[in-house]
């Protein structure tokens, strides 16, 4: 065979696994948390200061689904639904009553409206310390990729 077919060759070989490779994590990753986190939304970027200095604007976080009026307590950082079932907010819970939970942004003067449990997606996932898990910057990415896409 030709050597500068074969190079050729070898080198569009390597450019698909490369491709097949970031493929495959572009789209299992997602796929794989959403398995182990059990929920559709595993992972968010913060997208305002409001959570400010717990979480910057631009960081991504990691939800674990499955969150109910008794897994989740006065000091945790849930992201729920708003009504008009479009965004999500990523606040600290303040207050738990009955039917509804009252939430509010680290950095914010004011709470939240009351938040009915249905709207819950999940709970920010924080490591033993008690610091919430991110990885900033890389929300920044996101948010800039799928605002491209619409």
């Amino acid at each position: 065979m030709n050597p500068v077919l074969k190079k050729s060759l070898k080198i569009v070989l390597e450019l698909v696994i490369y491709v097949g490779i970031f493929g495959g994590l572009l789209w299992g990753l997602p796929k794989g948390l959403s398995n182990y986190l059990k929920t559709p939304y595993p992972m968010a970027a913060i997208t305002s200061g409001s959570m400010w200095p717990a979480l910057a604007q631009g960081d991504l976080v990691f939800i674990r689904g499955e969150q109910t009026k008794e897994t989740i307590a006065v000091g945790d950082v849930v992201v729920w639904r708003g009504e008009d079932g479009k965004g999500f907010v990523i606040h600290r819970v303040i207050e738990m009553r009955e039917d509804t939970f009252i939430t509010k942004g680290d950095a914010n003067f004011t709470d939240d409206e009351p938040v009915g449990y249905e709207q819950l997606v999940g709970k920010a996932i924080a490591l033993k310390n008690g610091k919430l898990f991110h990885i900033p910057y890389l929300g920044t990415v996101t948010t800039f990729a799928s605002k491209q896409l619409q």
